[in-house]
């Protein structure tokens, strides 16, 4: 699991810089704090929202919606819970450590300034 966090959290770097680069035209700290909030705020907001849904919040509403809209039975019904996948803590530890490394810098440029 370590190995998958450092392998996620080097690939969401990488693309941090080629995003920095692509909008800004070149690469310096305050361009990487912008793009480096927006990817760990999508990551963090991913990881929540799957929480959320994983947490059978809204399968009440989901179940609904099923019975009233679509003519299955009751034994091919199946919550929302269910259809979503399992796997958000890799997403939420990207995504933290991303806030983590753009907050490091943002109070290094903020030294700086």
């Amino acid at each position: 699991m370590v190995k998958k966090i450092f392998i996620w959290v080097g690939i969401i770097q990488f693309l941090i810089f080629l995003f920095c680069f692509i909008f800004y035209h070149r690469i310096d700290l305050l361009g990487y704090i912008n793009v480096s909030f927006v990817f760990g705020a999508a990551l963090l907001l991913y990881a929540l929202a799957g929480y959320v849904i994983k947490g059978r919040f809204f399968d009440i509403v989901f179940y609904s919606f099923q019975h009233f809209f679509s003519r299955m039975s009751d034994s091919e019904r199946r919550p929302l819970s269910e259809l979503v996948p399992q796997r958000y803590a890799l997403p939420f530890i990207t995504g933290a450590v991303t806030i983590l490394l753009m907050l490091g810098s943002l109070y290094f440029y903020h030294l700086s300034a």
